[in-house]
């Protein structure tokens, strides 16, 4: 999950940095460039929380199941 998040911050770190860039009228490839990488570094950094949640959130039904037909 730390992972994720760090990929998720430093996503939106590089997305905010290239936007300012392109305030200050810098060449086109200069801040299109560090944006596509900070939007791919969030889209990974989400679907990988995603998975985490989902995996965790599995895990505990499939315990709170076994032990349902333990105790039947």
């Amino acid at each position: 999950m730390v992972i994720a998040l760090v990929l998720i911050f430093t996503g939106v770190i590089l997305a905010i940095v290239s936007l300012l860039s392109m305030i200050g009228s810098a060449p086109m490839l200069s801040w299109i460039l560090p944006l596509a990488v900070g939007v791919l570094l969030c889209v990974v950094g989400f679907v990988l929380l995603i998975t985490e949640l989902l995996e965790t959130w599995l895990s505990r039904g499939q315990k709170a199941l076994v032990d349902g037909l333990q105790a039947g």
